[in-house]
């Protein structure tokens, strides 16, 4: 029988003339509360840090989660408030977004403190130089963004507007997790470990989107896994995982190790998505970038 995506899953708060809305279910509740990128965050961040033999400060870690949930949480807000409703997390925070809001000043200040207060000099500004690549993002996606009804309708594509955006998402993801490590860089390979975890982010935020984009009228997944063209996580994935085999092998073992279990997972997650419904997908898809914690009590050591 086939389930869509709003029928299987209703957020607190939706309203449904036929039934009361049901609790989400407890695997999903970091991604609605947007726990689930800052944890893959500083868990990137302490492999860099050990892998390049830096050294490990609790507030930059601090600062990194912060970040990062200030972040997602308000592009996600906004993409809420927008209209934007067709996931779990949207539907989330068009519901209870504003109850969130004193919560985010409060995180947005204590954040700002700690930086300002506690920060190494040349660590703040190479940080306030990326605060200002985010705001820029921000301004570019949410000043001139294609509405919902026009991607429906046919009268925009996904392909370009998405991948862009997720391109942006990615490098941008990247380059903060990887900022404390950056005085550590030693050779090219250290670079193109940093460059493979960037496409990793990619895979992920592209991905997701090319999975949800298929159940915004329903859900089905042969549609998705046969449209390469917009988006080949496959291939790339692939990419990433021999690129990551070489760099295991020549430099960088265990950073190399890890980035080629997570390309692996999204291989796997791009081939048995069938299995699964859009919300488990998600949740899964960042799981696949929790690879660090399996790798961590080596990373430094070899």
């Amino acid at each position: 029988m086939h389930v869509s995506q709003r029928d299987s899953y209703q957020v607190i708060g939706s309203r449904s003339p036929s039934r009361a809305p049901s609790l989400p279910k407890w695997w999903l509740w970091p991604n609605l509360l947007s726990l689930d990128a800052p944890a893959v965050a500083v868990a990137w961040q302490l492999l860099f840090v050990r892998s390049f033999h830096g050294q490990f400060s609790t507030p930059t870690a601090i600062l990194l989660v912060t970040s990062v949930w200030l972040i997602y949480a308000a592009d996600r807000a906004l993409d809420a408030w927008n209209g934007e409703c067709s996931s779990a997390r949207h539907r989330f925070y068009h519901a209870h977004g504003r109850l969130l809001i004193p919560l985010w000043m409060m995180v947005l200040a204590g954040s700002a403190w700690l930086a300002f207060a506690r920060l190494p000099a040349a660590l703040l500004w190479r940080g306030l130089f990326l605060l200002a690549a985010v705001v820029i993002y921000f301004l570019a996606v949410h000043g001139w963004k294609s509405s919902p009804q026009r991607v429906l309708s046919g009268k925009d594509t996904l392909s370009r507007d998405a991948l862009s955006k997720e391109a942006s998402v990615g490098l941008l993801f990247a380059l903060g997790v990887s900022l404390a490590a950056w005085s550590n860089i030693g050779t090219l390979f250290d670079v193109v470990g940093i460059g493979l975890f960037f496409v990793l982010c990619w895979i992920n935020c592209a991905a997701i989107q090319k999975w949800e984009s298929s159940s915004s009228a329903s859900w089905n997944w042969s549609a998705v896994a046969d449209a390469p063209a917009d988006w080949p996580v496959l291939w790339v994935a692939l990419g990433v995982a021999v690129l990551a085999a070489f760099l295991c092998w020549f430099h960088r073992p265990i950073l190399g190790a890890a980035e080629m279990a997570s390309a692996l997972v999204l291989i796997w997650l791009d081939r048995k998505g069938h299995r699964f419904s859009p919300d488990a997908l998600r949740v899964l898809a960042d799981v696949a970038l929790l690879s660090p914690v399996l790798f961590l009590p080596l990373a430094g050591r070899v």
